[in-house]
């Protein structure tokens, strides 16, 4: 892991930034599509904690939120997709920027 970071350390974190929004978007999406109401999720939630969030919360960003917390939940997926694709993407670059320099 100490390898990675140091030798693809920014590269990493674009890769993994990239990644993480193109799922995001994703989710967001499937969720739009899907018809899923979030207020419920939210006042199911509720129910569960003992809060009242649903009632205050706008269907839009409520949206969002749910998208935010699935995304988070495909983290364990991510992380090891992001891990083996970095350097493939990285030498790929590096390559280009070689031949381009010669």
């Amino acid at each position: 892991m100490k390898d990675l970071a140091r030798d693809y350390g920014l590269a990493f974190a674009a890769i993994w930034t990239g990644v993480w929004c193109f799922t995001g978007v994703l989710t967001y999406g499937a969720i739009e599509l899907g018809g899923v109401d979030a207020v419920a999720l939210v006042a199911k939630a509720d129910s569960l904690s003992g809060y009242d969030f649903s009632s205050k919360i706008d269907p839009t960003y409520g949206k969002i939120g749910v998208a935010v917390i699935i995304n988070e939940l495909f983290e364990p997926l991510r992380f090891p997709f992001t891990v083996s694709i970095t350097k493939p993407i990285v030498d790929t670059f590096r390559n280009r920027t070689s031949i381009m320099n010669k």
